[in-house]
């Protein structure tokens, strides 16, 4: 079947077309997508071409849609709402034997088969996950990013005595969210030098600096913004045994040195995507989709989406937009 998409050309520029999709087959679900979510990887594929498997691309792997076909032996029927899994197992390596999961070859919707900025995908049975009455699709497309936030604070129990977020974009918002759901009495600093990512971090409490400061030990600090530099620049914010969490993704060099980390007995800790967390990350919009709706902040339609993605790589200032095919 021909789908309206989003494609993305070796030359790296974008393009709204068609693309060719084929029926689902055995284990496979055919979704239409009601509303897909731009990451910051998405911007960073879109900028690098990093990761992608076939040419031209169509990314978008934060997905809530509805079952519009299904391919033999597959639970689902048409009609269901749902939400997709990103990850995209290779149930072909030893860890996959084990637990799909852990799977050591991993790649995601959009990178290696097409994603979720066009009216429709395919993706496996494994990948779908069901919305439950009551929450909204627009509410539900966030549950992919809660989970990957979700993952990163799993190893965080107790409440630390400070916290700074380096990057107010969509997961640093949604640290800075979970962190106040979790710790309510928490204070969390916030380093964001666009003011409208700055304005929504004071609006959920947060107090705000155009830079991450060095004249104050931080318990927590998290880099969720990636540009070069910001990781030596969150080691200096952490306090002597702090904890560094790293979530940006970023290829350059970080100007850190060995000495920095052993001196500063920092702990540093890289989280990727995420595990088993996507059910609680639904169930969690599920009871309150209002603490995480603020971090939405403009919605485009698919014809709307190069000219959207431009912008942001140019100067992003939005910090979760929602594409709506």
């Amino acid at each position: 079947m021909k789908v309206e998409a989003s494609l993305l050309g070796q030359d790296l520029e974008i393009e709204i077309g068609t693309r060719e999709l084929d029926e689902p087959g055995p284990g496979e679900v055919l979704v239409r997508v009601e509303w897909a979510g731009i990451c910051g990887s998405d911007l960073h594929v879109f900028r690098s071409g990093t990761w992608v498997e076939y040419w031209p691309a169509t990314l978008g792997h934060e997905v809530a849609g509805v079952v519009e076909a299904v391919g033999s032996e597959v639970a689902f029927s048409p009609g269901e709402r749902v939400v997709l899994d990103s990850r995209l197992p290779c149930l072909d390596c030893p860890e996959c034997a084990i637990d799909p999961d852990r799977c050591s070859q991993i790649t995601f919707l959009g990178e290696s088969r097409p994603g979720g900025f066009a009216g429709y995908c395919v993706v496996p049975e494994r990948s779908v996950h069901r919305v439950p009455d009551g929450l909204a699709l627009e509410d539900a497309v966030l549950a992919e990013p809660l989970a990957v936030v979700l993952h990163a604070l799993a190893g965080i129990d107790a409440a630390p005595d400070s916290a700074l977020v380096i990057g107010h974009g969509p997961v640093g918002a949604l640290v800075q969210i979970e962190l106040r759901r979790r710790f309510e009495d928490l204070e969390v600093d916030v380093a964001e030098p666009a003011e409208r990512r700055a304005q929504l971090a004071r609006a959920l409490g947060a107090r705000t600096t155009d830079a991450a400061p060095e004249d104050r030990d931080y318990g927590l600090v998290v880099d969720a913004a990636g540009y070069e530099g910001s990781l030596k620049d969150a080691v200096a914010a952490a306090r002597h045994g702090g904890t560094v969490l790293v979530l940006a993704i970023d290829g350059r060099p970080s100007g850190l040195s060995g000495r920095e980390i052993v001196e500063s007995e920092v702990t540093l800790r890289g989280s990727n995507a995420f595990v088993d967390e996507l059910p609680r990350a639904i169930e969690l919009l599920a009871a309150e989709a209002g603490r995480y709706r603020p971090l939405v902040t403009g919605a485009v339609s698919l014809p709307e989406l190069p000219e959207t993605i431009r912008g942001q790589l140019a100067s992003p200032d939005e910090v979760k937009v929602l594409v709506r095919p």
